[in-house]
């Protein structure tokens, strides 16, 4: 009932078809012109916009004096503006950071083109990760197989130890290579990595070289990232506070 013409506009398609008319169309008249959506205030919602680009609908529509509803046909179908949000980025780098980084991919590309497949066996990759000294079981790998008469299994709920130690690990195409705890006040810096990659690193990676070479290199696993093992269950970890640490996935 809500669609149907009132009978006052029946009465005057009525008299129209009487009258000669023959198309149910609507015919062209003049439109209400446009008092709002005018080159001005597109103009001045464009420069408005270029001062400041987060300025929202209603500030537009304040400072133009003009309708929320108008101020979004400016932006949609004349100045075709659409609102999108900043990417997040570790950080923003200087001119001179792009041209280091420029520089060295330049050396690193050609230094693949010179070796090979052979230059992906000589890269090393690091992350750091927080280990707890203790880390609960999660609610899925604590699950048990009953039967549908046995009583559920009841468990008390533990959160992490707020002792903690930051784990460095080091992997190269055949897997992990050391894992390095932070411990005795050391700080994670330029010096720190420097340190590790002179000694421990390179030493290990030398060694798993000649190994290589001679055809006696033994498979190596490296531990799983935090929350990766156990059907990507979070490990149980349990760590001495002191520099010997001991975990157990």
């Amino acid at each position: 009932m809500g669609k149907s013409l009132s009978w006052t506009r029946v009465f005057e398609w009525c008299k129209c078809f009487r009258e000669g008319r023959a198309r149910v169309e609507n015919e062209p008249h003049d439109r209400r012109p446009q008092t709002y959506v005018t080159k001005p205030n597109i103009d001045r919602a464009d420069t408005l916009i270029h001062e400041n680009r987060c300025i929202t609908i209603k500030e537009l529509g304040a400072m133009l004096s003009i309708g929320v509803g108008s101020v979004e046909d400016i932006m949609k179908y004349h100045l075709h503006y659409r609102k999108v949000n900043a990417r997040w980025v570790p950080r923003t780098l200087t001119d001179v950071n792009k041209m280091v980084r420029m520089q060295v991919a330049s050396r690193l590309l050609q230094q693949f083109e010179d070796e090979g497949d052979a230059f992906f066996k000589s890269i090393v990759t690091t992350d750091e990760t927080w280990v707890h000294y203790f880390i609960p079981k999660s609610q899925q790998s604590s699950s048990e197989w009953r039967h549908t008469s046995s009583t559920k299994p009841k468990r008390a709920q533990r959160s992490r130890s707020a002792g903690k130690v930051m784990a460095t690990f080091f992997r190269d195409w055949q897997g992990g290579i050391h894992i390095d705890f932070l411990t005795d006040a050391r700080t994670v810096n330029a010096a720190y990595y420097s340190d590790l990659l002179a000694t421990d690193v390179k030493e290990k990676t030398i060694q798993a070289e000649e190994r290589w070479k001679v055809g006696s290199l033994p498979s190596r696993q490296c531990t799983p990232p935090y929350g990766q093992n156990n059907n990507g269950n979070p490990p149980e970890i349990e760590m001495e506070p002191s520099g010997t640490s001991a975990v157990q996935s």
